[in-house]
């Protein structure tokens, strides 16, 4: 276990993604229950399917929370010397303990309710989603701040109802639409849960904008700061929802024209918005884990520098020699069972390495978004295979992201995954190689299975992900927030390829138009990713 503790940084930033993630699903689907089904009548057999929806988020919420407090727990007594009793009277654990005490609460209520739901049992799963959010407030910015805490405070408890009533009551929107027969109750549960969306989204964006005024501070801190450019990251992906929500409103609004079609695309695009939602939450798990931007008001890049840096050069094809690189340190048996020692610091070589890397990389993208995009039209049907580029991509990630590492350094190849940014490039390497070998044999016809067609938006969204959560130093200096830049960049137009291919997928054969334009705009955007690689640069 030592060895995955040893990233501490991205394991608690994952660990915090899956407790903010279920604590919106788990209080959404609650709100969503008492103000959407119950009242817009949804069948017994749509409401059992919410209640256990709510049983496994609750479930998932108290086990999360059970790792969470288990691994900081470790890391208190690994690092400090602490008994185990001493480390669990740590502050911090105080709202845990409570968030798994109220999903166990929730669990309990959903898993022995039928029927309608009693007044008391109403009261109090409302209540123990308010606390639920209320744990997650304890443990933000806002609570352990000294100058405007209750305004902070309120606005971040604003911030998380929004979440939960929009985003996380939307997959309980979906599985009931799926279970109830009824056109006409399914046209009143959307549109009541239309309502309680608007309002949601009103909190969310004016509690959003009120934190982001006290935490970011200044333009400098928006785009001179780690928090401020994961601000925007976030601001982007609620704009891409707005803009899936208001089509569905338009849609919800347009319904009686023909319903059975109209809720069906009405599911697909909340497919989406689920899913572009809580990779929001992943970007507010990794922005938590940065201090506020007013904090770090020093050794910020200016515009002049961001430009400089973002100017486009030529990509670098040739590679210094590997004897030219820093050497690596060895890892010996005490860094594998106590404490990861950073590698040694870079030189002009190592940076040029690093850039040699990428641009390969990315011509190896834009040549596969370019052949995916011919292969839209019939006389190019021979690109299909445009995903076997990337096991060449894959072989290349493995071969040359770790040039401390087998097959090029020292360190053997298991050996290597003990280092933390090693175990996320081959856990890259993996996703690509597995995402080609899916995805050329459906374009082939060889594999005809469903689920294999979503291997390319599942990845792409798993890479953004990683993205996202790669990387993000407390340092939060110059170089580190002009590389989270492109790391931003790559996650955003990767999180735009995905779905709009899940939407080619998933959409009816008579959106014919809305079908065609994703059929377009995800090669597009993979493309953009291969720009985006070919302009990385560290130096």
């Amino acid at each position: 276990m030592i060895w995955l503790l040893n990233d501490f940084d991205l394991l608690s930033t994952l660990l915090h993604a899956a407790t903010l993630s279920l604590e919106a699903l788990l209080a959404g689907g609650v709100f969503f229950l008492l103000i959407a089904a119950l009242p817009g009548g949804a069948d017994e057999r749509a409401l059992g399917v919410c209640r256990r929806g709510i049983e496994w988020a609750a479930l998932a919420m108290f086990l999360a929370e059970a790792a969470s407090i288990a691994v900081e727990t470790m890391l208190v007594v690994g690092n400090s010397g602490m008994t185990v009793s001493q480390a669990m009277n740590g502050g911090p654990l105080i709202p845990q303990v409570g968030a798994a005490l109220c999903a166990l609460l929730l669990l309990l209520l959903a898993r022995f309710s039928r029927g309608t739901l009693r007044a008391w049992t109403s009261l109090t799963m409302l209540a123990s989603a308010l606390v639920l959010v209320g744990t997650a407030v304890a443990l933000s910015h806002a609570v352990s701040r000294m100058d405007h805490r209750i305004l902070l405070t309120a606005f971040t408890v604003l911030h998380h109802l929004g979440s939960a009533a929009w985003i996380g009551a939307m997959p309980f929107l979906l599985i009931t639409l799926k279970r109830t027969d009824d056109v006409r109750a399914a046209r009143r549960i959307v549109g009541r849960f239309s309502r309680m969306a608007m309002v949601s989204v009103a909190l969310l964006l004016g509690a959003g904008i009120g934190l982001a005024w006290f935490y970011v501070g200044s333009p400098s801190g928006l785009y001179g700061t780690t928090y401020g450019v994961l601000v925007m990251v976030k601001a982007c992906l609620l704009l891409l929802i707005l803009l899936l929500g208001a089509s569905n409103w338009y849609v919800q609004r347009e319904i009686e024209r023909a319903p059975v079609r109209l809720l069906m695309r009405i599911r697909r695009f909340a497919e989406v918005e689920i899913a572009l939602g809580f990779t929001v939450v992943l970007a507010a798990a990794a922005l938590t884990s940065q201090p506020p931007a007013v904090d770090m008001q020093m050794d910020r890049p200016t515009l002049p520098e961001i430009e400089a840096r973002m100017r486009w050069e030529a990509p670098r094809l040739k590679s210094p020699p590997y004897a030219a690189l820093v050497p690596a340190t060895p890892i010996d048996e005490a860094v594998k069972t106590a404490q990861y020692q950073p590698p040694a610091a870079s030189d002009a070589n190592d940076m040029a390495w690093s850039e040699y890397n990428h641009h390969w990389a990315g011509l190896v993208v834009l040549a596969a978004g370019a052949l995916a995009l011919v292969s839209r039209f019939r006389r190019m049907r021979w690109a299909r295979f445009w995903p076997a580029c990337f096991a060449g991509l894959a072989v290349f990630i493995l071969l040359r992201a770790d040039p401390e590492a087998w097959p090029l350094g020292p360190r053997p190849f298991w050996g290597s995954f003990f280092e933390p940014d090693a175990l996320q490039h081959r856990a890259a390497a993996g996703l690509i190689l597995a995402f080609a070998a899916f995805e050329c044999a459906v374009q082939a016809g060889w594999l005809r299975a469903a689920w294999a067609r979503y291997a390319f938006p599942l990845m792409c969204a798993a890479g953004a992900g990683l993205l996202l959560t790669h990387g993000h130093s407390m340092a939060d200096g110059k170089d580190e927030v002009l590389i989270l830049m492109n790391h931003a960049a790559l996650a955003l137009f990767a999180v735009i390829a995905g779905w709009s291919r899940w939407l080619e997928l998933r959409l009816p054969q008579e959106e014919g138009g809305e079908r065609r334009f994703a059929g377009y705009l995800w090669p597009l955007a993979l493309m953009m990713v291969g720009m985006v690689l070919l302009d990385y640069r560290e130096m």
